[in-house]
């Protein structure tokens, strides 16, 4: 097959990307060309000639459509290693590597379970797995559970578990369901990013996230928006051990109140944390019972 300069390849395909403003459009082009030719921006800017044997109307109509581009490509990044991702899963937001690196440097400042057994870790809501994965990566010493209510979400959690050569336990669970449960098992850190979006902020919703990613993992009632973060506390204040910690992604528009929600059930050191990009993100706590 004759080769094609990559330079014209790469102008074709933004052009007849319709879907997406122009920069956001060229950064979509650039992935496609690095993932199934091995063709990075420097390749394009000298005109590296590429055979070019892709179905490309198709992966475009794809794209035309609004599906994100991590589902076609059936994979994304986080935390620099790679995971799977297909619809039964929310692509994994670059806020939750902040959630994970919060976990990572406040566990060096929280007295965890010094028994023989290895520290525990719960992750709440899985998904994909990427939150379980990139701490059991990270925090080699800890023993790491994970649950979620989607059996589908807890195939690809498994599936990126094996990818990235981790042991997590996962199991499906019902968190609403569970959340007075004594369990044998206590954990030193609850970590979830829990479904938030309320149904009132659909309209403001790109249709890439409203059309594909799982409506299960994203939305709560509007007259009821906190009722995950009110069943995490329950079950933290059960089987979470003294002195461990709770650290939630949350609604912007409702960290105080969710704040409210672990202060209100006794926890101590309750903080709201910013993103990077300053806005109310995280609210971290710590079960601290006296004796």
């Amino acid at each position: 097959m004759a080769k094609i300069s990559s330079k014209i390849l790469f102008d074709d395909l933004l052009h007849q990307i319709t879907a997406y403003e122009r920069q956001e459009a060229k950064e979509i082009v650039f992935w496609l060309l690095e993932f199934y030719l091995g063709i990075k921006k420097i390749d394009i800017l000298g005109e590296k000639p590429v055979e070019n044997m892709i179905d490309w109307p198709k992966i475009i109509e794809r794209l035309n459509t609004n599906e994100p581009i991590q589902y076609i490509l059936g994979e994304t990044e986080f935390y620099g290693r790679k995971f799977i991702v297909n619809q039964s899963v929310l692509i994994p937001r670059p806020e939750t590597e902040e959630l994970v690196n919060f976990v990572i440097n406040k566990k060096s400042n929280t007295e965890f379970q010094t028994s023989d057994l290895a520290p525990t870790i719960l992750d709440i809501g899985t998904g994909s797995g990427c939150i379980a994965i990139s701490l059991a990566k990270e925090l080699q010493n800890f023993k790491i559970f994970a649950y979620d209510i989607s059996e589908n979400a807890l195939e690809t959690a498994q599936q990126n578990a094996t990818l990235n050569a981790t042991k997590v336990h996962f199991e499906k669970v019902d968190i609403l369901a569970t959340r007075n449960e004594k369990l044998a098992t206590k954990f030193d850190v609850i970590v979830s990013n829990p479904p938030y979006v309320m149904k009132q902020e659909i309209d403001k919703m790109q249709k890439n996230v409203l059309d594909f990613e799982p409506h299960l993992a994203l939305f709560v009632e509007d007259h009821d928006p906190l009722i995950f973060y009110e069943a995490i506390a329950d079950f933290a204040w059960i089987n979470l051990n003294n002195n461990g910690l709770v650290a939630v992604e949350i609604n912007e528009a409702l960290g105080k109140k969710t704040a409210e929600v672990f202060m209100k059930k006794g926890f101590s050191q309750v903080e709201i944390v910013k993103d990077i990009h300053q806005k109310e993100r995280f609210v971290s706590a710590v079960l601290c019972k006296k004796d």
